[in-house]
């Protein structure tokens, strides 16, 4: 069984699949005992819309995002299609994007304690609980690369700056 994703571009092209699970359908019958799968798909357009949409319901998220967007909800779209992505890499992502993806993972300050769990909860709620998972574990990849390339941004300046 394919959870499908269709990515932004793609009209009448293949969509992208993300796999259920990589292994053969008597044993992924065998260890999904227990958890049904419900076939939902879902566009990467329609998802980004919803979590954009139940971020603009939270006040105190939706206080924050419209400070850091400059009240462009469109690049707060934009940016949310970008991190769900699949196909997307941090290098590819938009300094808000950038900055979202932090809220969303890193669990600084009070919007990071607040956003990480109400986000992957959101996931939860409308997705199949494996494709909720394959993109919460997209997002967090995508929110260790950039703190790996921040980090070593970090090392390189310190390495040649005299003490």
């Amino acid at each position: 069984m394919l959870q499908e994703i269709e990515t932004e571009g793609q009209t009448d092209a293949d969509p992208t699949l993300v796999p259920e699970h990589s292994m053969s359908e008597d044993r992924r019958n065998a260890s999904a005992a227990g958890m049904p799968h419900d076939g939902r798909e879902i566009a990467l357009g329609d998802l980004a819309f919803l979590v954009v949409a139940a971020f603009r319901r939270h006040p105190h998220i939706n206080n924050v995002l419209t400070h850091i967007s400059g009240a462009n909800w469109q690049r707060v779209e934009q940016a949310q299609r970008a991190i769900l992505n699949p196909l997307t890499a941090s290098r590819d992502l938009t300094p808000l994007a950038r900055n979202m993806l932090d809220l969303m993972c890193a669990e600084r300050g009070v919007t990071g304690r607040i956003l990480k769990p109400y986000f992957r909860g959101l996931l939860a709620r409308i997705l199949s609980p494996h494709l909720a998972g394959l993109l919460t574990d997209h997002v967090g990849f995508l929110f260790l690369e950039l703190e790996l390339e921040s980090r070593l941004a970090e090392g390189i300046a310190s390495q040649g700056s005299p003490e």
